[in-house]
């Protein structure tokens, strides 16, 4: 592994060293150089400019600059026109030995054209020029939902589906215990899954510094590696406003109690149950070279459980330097402690509210857990803009983990029943404006996984485990004209996944984009992803909560996938933006890694069981006013997933979801909101739960509304704004379960207050 972590840095140098040779020599006469914006104050990459009497064109590069040199003196119409943009035509006059500046500002048609996204590309492009399926979550949503968990913010994305803790985009995770996410979560680039079982943390997140949060649904391991099977969560937290800005948000709210009185086995099953936070944030800049944003969150939530308390401290940092004018640092770290009384399956249907026990020889499983959680996150940024056309950055990671088990009693368990593990390992990428046409992306990465737990002990008695792994990745992208863009690449992955056994894995990538005009985009994408079994799936070996063993012999999981589909952007009757997406896809996998039960050893076990093919359709429309004040869109996706050993439906997969969404400023100070979402009952499930846990096949159709009412002060001039909102979650309590064995949340009320200054 430290040979291909020395590959790794031969082959940027080569990269840089060759492509810096292809860009031409700076020439004499005068010359045009500047910016293009978009009217909101974001540099616009891609953009074509062209001066027809010199039959001369540039494209701006990733930071939005462009430059024209040796141009003789004269005047001249320059033309500079992209895709969702109003087409400006110019007059400039230049003269002999002349250096111009001249910055421009581009007016969106729609202004959803203006949306800059980094994930489908790992630089910043418009969501228009993007040539796969990806979606967004505003700062607006999140502020207007009181989302303070990942989940929440994932309810309403179309085609992703959360069952628990499993992220189900598009069918690709089904429900996988917790375990083995095919679905990567990044922040800021980063990924930041756990180390032991490679899953997500729906709770550790800086929700008022979050930028935005964007979903990528295609596979995404040619440009993240493995665990991006089934596509990418990326969250990108803010930049340092020239403003100082605090925000203050207080929340509130009680759970209903169930309404049949045979489930009141549990006394709290009849009262309210509460849960209440603080949020808070500031963010400010300290001359033109510091910056520094601080965020955090309180939280108690008594839960509508028996034993489903958490009450915890969550606290995120960033820090910026602008060290030269073309060199940057930053720094993002957080640190949080969570006292958390976990429920894993109920005690059957007819007592949901209280966790239920499996009876093994000699031993009783329990259906909750009680422990504390300690996590520690460290991200460090180095970035260097060589030039306008070479930028290269340097990520180091560092993602720590410790629970410790609490008895029955209150007591810390002994050490050696603590489970503690770490994510460390460093990145470097390198952004070339190889021409004008084209940028070329790459870099190589490397990280180690470190974890000692006595449930990890598998056939060969070891309770340490490490999971190296290095990486290279390549992408190029082409834009042949104004209107069509190809984007290829590739990454190769090796992971020692046992001792000496090394798992390699080739993921090439490939999309194209054509603006048939400026209000329809179609596009089209092939890629093939992989990921590793995590070192829970292939060593956990424990009968405490469920009987579980080992399998140290589990291979990676691949896939491929095809995509194609077309976005309609376009103004109605002057006073609306329109847009309509339709997507198809088709996606096979291989070696998928399940849970199944082994007779022979009466236990639970992962094992590469499954070859599928998931395909379908997604729509989605949303109609918006040019203000922004109102607000309503639906999407649909229709799966077709198919196991193709048994010649049957996939388990856990919704063949239907649905989702409608719509907001309107009834008044200048009131906004109200409603949100609804359905998905159809699996056609199948898997049974072997139901032989240790009572009605675990039990899933029926998911029929979930929730409304919020907005009141909102301003005073610009005092820079101060107050809101406040009652939201009603699950508005007609309808009981469904949200995963195997557990009862979904019954009706609840929220009130949330929120400062801004």
């Amino acid at each position: 592994m430290k040979q291909l972590a020395g590959y790794c840095f031969f082959f940027l140098l080569m990269v840089a060293w060759f492509c810096c040779g292809i860009i031409h020599a700076q020439d004499t006469g005068g010359e045009l150089r500047g910016t293009v914006l978009s009217s909101g104050g974001e540099t616009l990459p891609g953009v074509h400019l062209y001066i027809a009497e010199l039959q001369a064109g540039t494209v701006t590069t990733s930071d939005g600059t462009y430059r024209f040199r040796s141009i003789p003196s004269g005047s001249y119409s320059m033309r500079i026109s992209m895709m969702g943009f109003q087409t400006e035509i110019i007059t400039i006059t230049i003269s002999a030995g002349e250096t111009m500046v001249l910055d421009i500002q581009l007016e969106p048609i729609t202004f959803q054209s203006g949306e800059l996204v980094v994930t489908a590309s790992r630089r910043s492009q418009l969501i228009g020029r993007v040539s796969v399926s990806m979606n967004t979550i505003t700062p607006a949503e999140i502020e207007s939902r009181n989302i303070i968990s990942l989940n929440q913010a994932l309810d309403y994305v179309p085609g992703v589906q959360v069952l628990g803790n499993s992220v189900n985009v598009r069918g690709s995770s089904g429900f996988t215990y917790g375990v083995g996410s095919r679905v990567l979560l990044l922040v800021d680039g980063v990924p930041m899954m756990g180390p032991d079982q490679g899953g997500m943390d729906f709770d550790g997140l800086p929700f008022t510094q979050t930028r935005q949060i964007e979903v990528l649904k295609s596979p995404g391991s040619a440009l993240y590696g493995g665990g991006a099977l089934g596509g990418v969560i990326n969250v990108i937290t803010k930049d340092f406003p020239d403003e100082p800005e605090t925000t203050l948000r207080f929340y509130g709210g009680v759970y209903e109690p169930v309404k049949y009185d045979v489930w009141h086995t549990w006394s709290g099953a009849s009262d309210y149950r509460q849960f209440r936070g603080i949020l808070f944030g500031h963010s400010q800049k300290d001359g033109d070279r510091f910056g520094f944003w601080l965020s955090g969150r309180l939280h108690d939530n008594a839960g509508y459980l028996q034993n489903n308390t958490t009450e915890g401290l969550e606290l995120y940092t960033k820090l910026g330097w602008n060290v030269a004018r073309n060199i940057d640092i930053s720094l993002y770290s957080s640190a949080r402690r969570n006292r958390n009384y976990q429920f894993l399956y109920w005690n059957g249907l007819k007592d949901p509210l209280r966790p239920g026990e499996i009876r093994l020889p000699g031993d009783t499983a329990s259906g909750s857990n009680r422990g504390l959680s300690d996590r520690l996150t460290i991200l460090p940024v180095f970035t260097h803009n060589i030039n306008p056309k070479i930028q290269y950055s340097l990520k180091g990671r560092l993602f720590g983990v410790a629970f410790r088990p609490i008895d029955r009693q209150g007591n810390v368990r002994p050490s050696d029943k603590h489970n503690v593990g770490i994510r460390y390992g460093g990145e470097a990428q390198i952004n070339i404006q190889a021409a004008d046409q084209m940028i070329i992306t790459a870099g190589g990465s490397f990280d180690e996984n470190y974890i000692r737990s006595d449930v990890f002990v598998g056939e060969d008695s070891l309770m340490v485990r490490n999971q190296p792994e290095g990486a290279l990745f390549l992408q190029a992208e082409y834009n042949w004209s104004r209107r069509l863009t190809t984007t290829a690449g590739f990454r190769y992955d090796a992971y020692q996944v046992h001792t000496l056994d090394t798992a390699t894995q080739f993921s090439p990538k490939f999309s194209t984009s054509y603006a048939a005009n400026d209000y329809l985009t179609l596009r089209a994408s092939f890629g093939r992803g992989f990921r590793v079994p995590s070192v829970a799936e292939r060593f956990f070996n424990n009968a405490d909560f469920f009987p579980l063993v080992s399998n140290i012999t589990l291979q990676p999981e691949t896939s491929t996938g095809y995509e194609a589909g077309f976005t309609y952007m376009r103004p109605l009757q002057g006073l609306f933006s329109f847009r309509a997406e339709l997507t198809g896809f088709w996606n096979e996998y291989q070696s998928l890694v399940e849970p199944t039960f082994q007779s022979a050893s009466g236990s639970f076990q992962f094992i590469n069981l499954t070859e599928a093919r998931i395909r379908g359709a997604e729509a989605a429309i949303s109609i918006t006013t040019f203000d922004q004040n109102h607000q309503l869109s639906t999407s649909y996706t229709l799966l077709d997933p198919a196991d193709l050993e048994l010649n049957q439906p996939l388990v856990y997969r919704s063949k239907h979801l649905l989702q409608i969404s719509g907001r309107s400023f009834i008044t200048n100070w009131m906004e109200a909101g409603l949100d609804f979402r359905t998905a159809s009952a699996p056609e199948r499930v898997d049974t072997d739960f139901s032989f240790f846990v009572s009605d675990a096949e039990l899933f029926p159709a998911v029929y979930v509304t929730d409304a919020r009412m907005r009141f909102i002060r301003s005073q610009p001039s005092e820079k101060f704004e107050l809101v406040a909102t009652l939201m009603v979650r699950n508005l007609f309590n309808y009981y469904y379960v949200e995963r195997p064995a557990i009862f979904a949340p019954p009706r609840n009320f929220q009130i949330v207050v929120e400062m801004k200054f």
